[in-house]
């Protein structure tokens, strides 16, 4: 008999550590759920309650009860036309917009550094695609969103568009004001989805940043990322009158849903409703007041929406998460590793810092012993060869769509024979994360050159392997 549980096992044995979670979920491993009576009597009941599609609780894919009331009042809430639960992620729900959205063929502006369920859907959709630029702070070592004036540039490029997909706000929790550009988006007829992963929360305080939905035909955010809701647990809301959205969340998502995540995600809509705008106070008066503390101790820096701003760029910093950066020279993977040392379990690094996703679950203990953990660093042990780390801008030239070559023959050749070649792979320094070449796309001198150097830096660049790229063989 094997007795081994090694996934079960590691799991209680991270649960007894105690780490304290900077990072997803939004309901800090349960804490989130102790707000008031009935999310302590879920939580406590939580094992107890997985259930299927029996006696009153409705059905997930044809909701006429509960379900269709819960969504109705998150719908209501998030002033949309529609609301949906989503039980397997952000991901199911950027897949049944884009499909309900657009058809086979269509042409759509897409931000170039979207998340992997985006591209997934142009592939499987097969839609044509002109890229949105994605920009980079050399300054913070941070990616930045695309702002008006970069799609204004991809819609100068766009024969016949027939929507745009966006991602706001990005992985650091940084958007841009698109009010002017979505409207006037709007006006011409265009489709717009959002990519919301991480802005549940948006819109319920004034210290946040505002909620991009009312703008949207689709947004699509996940609940478990920031709120009181278990893993895997998203909303989309629907503006689109003429959608069929229904078919393909039920194409996208689970036939055995869990009720779990379905009741958490009740739960997180009446957190929102009840909680939101006094707890995010609370806060981010906490986070503002400690970002002061950490950022004396000149070690780190804990960045503020004025270090993101320029004469020509203004962005919104969501102010309930912590980019953390670092001076040039000294490593973010390092800090991240300090930090989990103290147990402090950071959401990421990157090249030059971390970024923490707070929630109004952390306490000021929480906050003090982060405090602490920066107080005692040792700022040589995070000490790392300067890479002189900066984003090259390229002239790019696509050659075939992503689903064109999803399935194309393919060889590997090296870089030097590469040149005038289409690319198979995704071509991606890491850092700084954003595609110098995508799938379809011609690889150029300037490319190879581009390579060169981000390798001369010791830079991990993916779809490159040794000195080898994929391209398509065109027949």
């Amino acid at each position: 008999m094997n007795n081994k549980l090694p996934l079960l096992e590691e799991l209680l044995k991270y649960h007894k550590e105690k780490k304290l979670i900077l990072s997803m979920p939004g309901n800090k491993c349960g804490i989130g759920f102790l707000k008031d009576d009935i999310g302590r009597e879920f939580l406590n009941k939580m094992g107890y309650l997985d259930i299927t599609e029996v006696g009153n609780l409705d059905n997930f894919h044809h909701a006429e009860g509960v379900i269709k009331e819960a969504q109705d009042l998150l719908a209501d809430l998030y002033k949309a036309d529609r609301g949906y639960f989503l039980v397997n992620g952000s991901s199911s729900g950027n897949l049944a917009s884009i499909f309900s959205a657009f058809n086979e063929g269509d042409e759509v502006l897409v931000e170039r550094n979207c998340h992997k369920s985006i591209y997934n859907a142009l592939i499987l959709r097969k839609l044509k695609v002109v890229y949105i630029e994605s920009d980079f702070d050399l300054e913070n070592g941070i990616i930045l969103p695309c702002n008006e004036i970069d799609i204004e540039k991809a819609l100068g490029k766009a024969e016949n568009p027939k929507g745009i997909i966006l991602t706001s706000p990005n992985y650091y929790g940084v958007s841009c004001n698109l009010d002017d550009i979505l409207k006037k988006l709007k006006s011409k007829g265009l489709k717009i989805v959002v990519d919301a992963a991480h802005g549940a929360h948006y819109g319920f305080n004034q210290k946040l940043p505002k909620s991009i939905v009312e703008l949207a035909d689709y947004t699509v955010t996940s609940a478990h990322k920031t709120l009181p809701a278990l893993t895997q647990g998203a909303y989309l809301l629907v503006n689109d009158p003429s959608s069929n959205v229904e078919f393909f969340i039920s194409a996208f998502n689970t036939t055995s849903p869990s009720y779990l995540i379905m009741s958490s995600l009740d739960y997180a809509r009446h957190y929102l409703e009840n909680y939101a705008e006094q707890d995010y106070s609370k806060l981010i008066d906490l986070a503002q007041s400690y970002k002061k503390k950490i950022n004396s101790l000149n070690k780190v820096k804990v960045l503020s929406q004025n270090d993101l701003n320029s004469s020509k760029k203004s962005y919104e910093l969501d102010e309930s998460r912590y980019i953390m950066t670092l001076p040039s020279g000294y490593s973010g993977n390092k800090l991240l590793d300090y930090l989990l040392e103290n147990k402090i379990q950071s959401e990421m690094s990157f090249s030059r810092g971390v970024v923490l996703i707070l929630s109004p679950f952390n306490t000021v203990d929480d906050f003090e012993k982060l405090y602490r953990a920066i107080m005692l660093l040792d700022m040589k042990k995070l000490r790392e060869e300067e890479k002189n780390l900066e984003y090259i801008k390229l002239t790019r030239k696509k050659i075939l769509e992503p689903f064109e070559v999803h399935n194309a023959k393919y060889r590997e050749v090296d870089l030097f024979e590469a040149i005038g070649e289409i690319s198979k792979d995704f071509i991606v320094p890491y850092p700084p994360g954003i595609p110098i070449v995508l799938p379809g796309e011609e690889i150029t001198q300037e490319v190879i050159d581009a390579i060169i150097w981000y390798k001369s830096k010791f830079i991990s660049i993916l779809g490159v392997h040794r000195n080898s790229i994929k391209i398509v063989l065109v027949e």
